[in-house]
């Protein structure tokens, strides 16, 4: 190779990463700029930051809070929301039945009966098995918004589902059957917890069994709809089937359009279900279905991603540990470009269109896909500096 033409190769590779960094710091800058700051006091949020979120929120009738899950920070941030904004619906990532049942013993269980209530089925409870989910789902309801689930049946909550069909049927095999399901559901995860390699019982073939079994009975169109969505729901876990989970949200969703239509809303989901347009995982999801609803009524959704660039996140089974946040894992390199102007301990509001409208007009180049998507799907971008892992609820 001649020695001109080597020259321009190895300009080429040395020239890429500094271009991929030019860039990077290219949305830095407009972040800074279009940043707002906000702390914690008594309780409360104060600062130019809060005030500008709280003015966008009560301008939208559809608010989509995006986040990491099992953190102290997000639920309080939720609550201190609700403080000034009141919510007619809020939307959640559990089932529809959970949901009814968790918010039913909420309204009609007493103090002390609640307690041994979550004590007993806590640890079915998905993300409102934490504390402070479950004391921001008990604000929810004595604020008298309504409670609605539209994902897949947790792994673990068939247990839940069935300890409550068992009440309600009029079938007496199909009654033996659930008491059946919540006794080896029960049996199945504690193994869990002490081997994670061994299956919950919504993943074994006696569980199919069980299901196929019900279906054959006399049994209320209730209970057969919530038994097709266990069915469902173990064809969506061992199938990985991401895709099918999406339809299954989405069309949950419009089964019960009729209730939040010309409603004032509140969805609070993982980060990847809600960005406007294409999730990070190359689907449109249910932000996607809500932006477009929102648009065909002549207004706006409003998409908050709310994320820690530090800290820990608490874990799903009470027992394990905490999850230390890696700045090196693919979830926070991607969002490099935004934390890199983060500094103290304040609380960061971005105001992503100005990045949107230079993204637009090739003021700034993203390579990243995921980045472009988020700067495409969010409206304001909240960075918390510092996260701490949720806890269970001290209930022995």
């Amino acid at each position: 190779m001649k020695p001109f033409h080597l020259l321009i190769l190895l300009s080429a590779i040395v020239a890429t990463p500094l271009l991929s960094f030019s860039q990077d710091s290219l949305v830095t800058n407009y972040v800074k700029k279009n940043a707002n700051t906000f702390v914690v006091n008594d309780a409360a949020f104060t600062g130019n930051g809060w005030d500008n979120l709280i003015n966008e929120i009560q301008k939208s009738d559809y608010v989509l809070l995006a986040e990491d899950h099992f953190t102290n920070e997000i639920p309080f941030f939720t609550s201190a929301v609700m403080d000034k904004v009141k919510f007619d619906n809020f939307f959640c990532e559990v089932d529809p039945y959970s949901a009814e049942i968790i918010t039913s013993k909420i309204k009609t269980l007493s103090n002390t009966q609640l307690e041994k209530y979550v004590d007993d089925f806590g640890n079915v409870f998905s993300f409102f098995a934490m504390e402070p989910e479950f004391k921001l789902l008990k604000k929810l309801v004595k604020a008298n918004t309504s409670v609605y689930g539209i994902d897949q049946v947790l792994m673990n909550a068939d247990r839940l589902i069935c300890s409550e069909l068992k009440l309600k049927t009029k079938n007496e095999k199909a009654r033996k059957i659930y008491e059946d399901i919540e006794l080896k559901s029960k049996t199945y995860f504690a193994d869990f917890l002490k081997n994670p390699s061994k299956p919950m019982y919504l993943m074994t073939d006696d569980f199919e069994k069980q299901i196929s079994e019900l279906l054959q009975l006399n049994i209320s169109q209730k209970e057969k709809e919530q038994i097709e969505a266990l069915k469902l729901t173990a064809k969506i876990y061992k199938e990985q089937n991401h895709h099918l989970r999406v339809q299954l949200l989405k069309n949950n969703l419009l089964n019960v359009y009729d209730k939040w239509a010309n409603k004032k809303n509140l969805f609070k989901y993982g980060a990847g279900h809600l960005p406007k347009g294409e999730s990070y995982l190359k689907i449109y999801d249910i932000g996607s279905l809500v932006s477009n609803i929102a648009d065909s009524q002549f207004k706006n959704s409003l998409h908050i991603l709310i994320v820690g660039k530090s800290g820990a996140l608490g874990s799903p089974f009470k027992g394990f540990p905490e999850q230390p946040i890696n700045e090196n894992s693919n979830n926070s390199k991607v969002l490099k470009p935004i934390f890199s102007a983060v500094e103290g301990n304040q609380w960061y509001c971005v105001d992503m269109h100005p990045l949107r409208n230079a993204l637009e007009n090739k003021e700034i180049v993203v390579n990243d896909v995921t980045l472009s998507r988020i700067i495409n799907g969010f409206d304001f971008v909240v960075v918390i500096p510092k996260v701490t892992a949720a806890k269970f609820p001290k209930t022995e």
